[in-house]
């Protein structure tokens, strides 16, 4: 009855139902269209931002994640919220945690040479505006090195007088006192591949002992760069003794004692420091323009060889080896007494050999002393058995005065003029032509720590 009633209804207002409007949506729909004004106008960023303690403490209300405000229907997806390349669910970088490798893996080891790298590339940084590398040749613990500054300051670097297996020697001189040296300019790397670390600075060591003979090249000075050390030794402005022989032939008996014996006083002063030279020969004997000579070149010396002690590396030069060297025997000093053997006898008769037929009736003391020196065994080699000082040959010698360097020259040598054709010597580029080759490694700069000294 009453659904029969209700029909009757809805025919009469036209058989249809209406949609009634809703209100709650339509507001819903201008609250979005204001927002999205008001976010135009404001230029708001449509990226996530994370609030600050600031932002906190105002009361303004908080921003949503999404880049836009929703709308009633639909929600943003977490990649159209976020920017492409950031990701929610990957940890910050900050919360990695490094992987530590063995310092003596590859990797590892990579990473320190190229750390010792970015070392010495600040070095050079330094050193181009005025700061020089600390002297020790180490990481730098101050910012100026004063003995090496101080000498290099008042250098003036001239030309090359000769070149060896390690480097340069360059005339220089001292622009405050006008003083001349003889500066031997040595490579880093050449003196650490060819030596073992206990020997690289052994004729550092032996220059300053060398001060307490007059028959032994002084040094003034030593510095060092990066990969070059200096040592600034006397200057001898009359060349060697192989040049002077040359120049004045073979020599009479008186001439040759003369030499001798203040060669046989620099020989034992060596030996009584416990240092054996194992390289004397006439290159290495200077001639100062006072007409004395000094031994020089103490590179191959050996040191801590008192009494019995022996060695058997070979080192010298061919012609004034002993044999026991040769033989590949142990040795100790009767080496350089048997190169003394060879030097004087190309004194007397101007060869290095010993032949009998050289030496005639007056030279026979000359002869006999020789003998003695070149004697195969060691043991009965004269130097290392018996006097020498004590020997004929040298009876007229008056020791005290040879010491004293109170017993005249023979000859008083002419100073030599430097060759037209002679090298000028650059420091600078020296030192970069060895840096481009390849920097030494910071173990190996350490060996050179405290290598510089100054006798002003």
């Amino acid at each position: 009855m009453d659904s029969a009633k209700a029909k009757m209804v809805l025919r009469r207002r036209g058989g249809k139902k209406r949609q009634i409007s809703d209100s709650s949506a339509d507001e819903q729909k201008m609250k979005e269209e204001e927002e999205e004004k008001i976010i135009r106008r404001k230029g708001w960023k449509k990226q996530r931002t994370i609030p600050t303690a600031a932002d906190e403490d105002k009361e303004t209300p908080r921003r949503s994640k999404k880049r836009i405000p929703p709308s009633s229907s639909e929600k943003m997806s977490p990649k159209q919220i976020l920017p492409e390349d950031e990701d929610l669910t990957a940890k910050p970088k900050c919360a990695k945690k490094r992987k530590l490798n063995p310092i003596s893996s590859k990797k590892a080891k990579t990473s320190l040479i190229k750390k010792d790298d970015d070392i010495l590339k600040t070095e050079d940084k330094q050193e181009d505006q005025g700061v020089s590398v600390e002297d020790s040749g180490v990481r730098p613990t101050c910012s100026r090195s004063t003995i090496s500054d101080t000498i290099r300051e008042r250098l003036i670097f001239h030309h090359v007088l000769g070149e060896g297996s390690f480097g340069k020697v360059v005339l220089a001189e001292d622009t405050s006192t006008h003083q001349k040296y003889a500066v031997k300019v040595l490579r880093k790397k050449a003196m650490v591949a060819d030596c073992d670390e206990a020997d690289v600075l052994v004729e550092h060591r032996v220059l300053r002992l060398a001060s307490g003979s007059p028959f032994l090249v002084h040094t003034h000075f030593a510095l060092q760069t990066k990969m070059l050390v200096l040592l600034g030794l006397e200057y001898m402005s009359c060349g060697d003794f192989d040049q002077f022989l040359q120049m004045k032939g073979q020599l009479d008996i008186p001439s040759a004692r003369f030499y001798a014996a203040e060669l046989v006083c620099g020989i034992q002063f060596l030996h009584s420091k416990g240092i054996i030279h194992r390289d004397l020969k006439p290159e290495n004997i200077l001639v100062a323009d006072t007409g004395h000579i000094k031994i020089t070149d103490f590179g191959l010396a050996l040191e801590n060889m008192f009494g019995d002690c022996t060695a058997t590396e070979y080192a010298g030069t061919e012609g004034y080896v002993a044999p026991e060297m040769l033989a590949e025997e142990e040795y100790g000093i009767g080496v350089d007494w048997y190169s003394f053997g060879i030097i004087l006898n190309q004194m007397i008769t101007s060869k290095c050999t010993y032949h009998p037929t050289l030496f005639d009736t007056t030279r026979s003391i000359a002869e006999d002393i020789i003998k003695e020196l070149l004697q195969r065994d060691p043991a009965k080699r004269l130097g290392v058995h018996g006097n020498i000082r004590g020997h004929q040959f040298f009876q007229h010698i008056d020791w005290v005065s040879v010491e004293a360097l109170q017993m005249p020259p023979p000859h008083i040598p002419v100073p030599s003029v430097p060759q037209h054709h002679a090298k000028p010597f650059n420091l600078k580029k020296m030192e970069a032509a060895e840096v481009k080759k390849r920097r030494l490694p910071l173990k190996h700069q350490a060996i050179f720590r405290g290598f510089s000294f100054v006798t002003w």
